[in-house]
């Protein structure tokens, strides 16, 4: 695909696959029984469907279970505000007592998945982990990190495999198969 001058690619899509392997097999070996795997919508939606796949070629017999949650944090721009929970897990989904895989795309600051973190404890999650594709080198505004991590990206803005450009366009480049650094014009 062909993207605008302004963005340089970072990763091809052949090393998010071999990175979204390695996290697949050390998520098999870490758990005994499956988590309930959360992907946040909808920029963990490419990410988390790679990493069901891969887990299911490694474990047929293990049968994930992914549930979603929507959490707007960014609206319209790249500033994190407040975040709310758009549309909650589904109704018959069981968090009581389970160990809990959020999915996300990116962990910045962390502002989101610590509020996740502190929703899924509130409904009785047992423990609340995170993996994520990428991951910033930024101050944090919560003692937080991801227990699986495909990439370390500096201070970027990022798009492709789940991260949008929404300066761009709504959803811009979000379904991407590799990361892009959205560079300033």
């Amino acid at each position: 695909m062909e993207v605008p001058g302004n963005y340089k690619r970072l990763i091809g899509a052949d090393k998010v696959d071999i990175h979204v392997r390695r996290i697949a097999t050390k998520i098999l070996q870490d758990y005994d029984e499956l988590p309930l795997f959360v992907a946040l919508l909808r920029g963990a939606a490419p990410f988390a469907s790679k990493l069901m796949f891969e887990i299911t070629r490694q474990a047929p017999e293990g049968h994930p279970e992914l549930d979603y949650m929507m959490v707007s944090t960014y609206g319209d721009d790249r500033t994190a505000g407040e975040p709310r929970i758009v549309t909650d897990l589904a109704p018959s989904t069981e968090v009581n007592g389970r160990s809990m895989l959020v999915i996300d795309d990116v962990l910045d600051k962390g502002i989101t998945a610590n509020f996740v973190f502190e929703h899924l404890k509130n409904r009785g999650a047992r423990n609340v982990q995170l993996a994520v594709l990428a991951q910033k080198d930024v101050q944090r505004a919560h003692d937080i990190s991801a227990s699986y991590c495909a990439f370390d990206l500096g201070d970027k803005w990022l798009t492709g495999m789940g991260m949008d450009d929404a300066e761009a366009a709504p959803e811009a480049y979000r379904w991407l198969e590799e990361i892009w650094e959205v560079q300033s014009t």
